[in-house]
C-alpha cells in the first residue's frame, strides 16, 4: 500500500506550501497533514472491513436459505459485530492539537505512530477475509466445521475490534497527561 502521507504532501495547493512557511504554522500544518493521511488511510481500512461484513452477509444468506435455525441467531449476531467494527474504523478517533494550545496534544511523532499502527492493521484484515472467506465456503458446502469457524470468525472480530480500541493508548501518552 503507497504512504498516503507522501500523497497528501505531495497534493498540497500553495496556500497550503505558503503555510508552511510561516512562523509557528508548519507544525500546525504538518499535524493536519499527517492526520488527513490517517483518516484516508482508516477510510481503505473501512472498505476492505466491508468486504469481510459482505462475506459474512453471503454467509447468513445460505444458512438463512438452508433454514439452519441452530445457526441463524450466531451469524446474525456476527454480521451486527462486525458492522459496528467497520464503522467504528472509518470513523475512528484520529488525535486534535488545537493551533494556539489545549490539556491534551497530540504530537507530529504520536501522528507518524498512530498512522504506523493503523497500517499495521492491513495484514489483520487480511486475516479476517480469508477466514470470512472460508465461513462463506463451509456454509455453501454445508461443511460440519460450520459452528466452530463461526466461534472463531467471532473470536477474530472481537480480538480485532481490541488491537484496533487500544490504537491512541499505544501510541500516546494520553491517559497519562490528564
Amino acid at each position: 500500500m503507497a504512504d498516503i502521507r507522501k500523497l497528501v504532501v505531495d497534493d498540497r495547493g500553495w496556500i497550503k506550501k505558503l503555510q508552511n512557511f510561516l512562523p509557528g504554522y508548519k507544525k500546525y500544518r504538518t499535524c493536519e497533514d499527517l492526520r488527513a493521511a490517517d483518516s484516508m488511510l482508516r477510510k481503505e481500512l473501512a472498505i476492505r472491513l466491508s468486504h469481510v461484513e459482505e462475506s459474512i452477509k453471503r454467509s447468513r444468506e445460505e444458512i438463512t436459505r438452508n433454514m439452519e435455525m441452530d445457526l441463524i441467531n450466531r451469524i446474525g449476531e456476527l454480521v451486527n459485530i462486525s458492522h459496528r467494527l467497520t464503522e467504528k474504523v472509518r470513523h475512528a478517533e484520529q488525535g486534535y492539537a488545537p493551533w494556539i494550545s489545549g490539556d491534551v496534544r497530540i504530537e507530529e511523532d504520536e501522528l507518524n505512530k498512530l498512522y504506523e499502527y493503523d497500517l499495521s492493521l492491513v495484514d489483520h484484515i487480511e486475516k479476517l477475509f480469508n477466514e470470512a472467506k472460508k465461513l462463506e465456503e463451509a456454509t455453501i458446502n454445508k461443511a460440519t466445521d460450520r459452528t466452530q469457524r463461526l466461534a472463531s470468525m467471532r473470536g477474530s472480530i472481537e480480538e480485532f475490534e481490541s488491537v484496533f480500541g487500544q490504537r491512541i493508548a499505544k501510541v500516546t501518552n494520553v491517559a497519562q497527561r490528564k
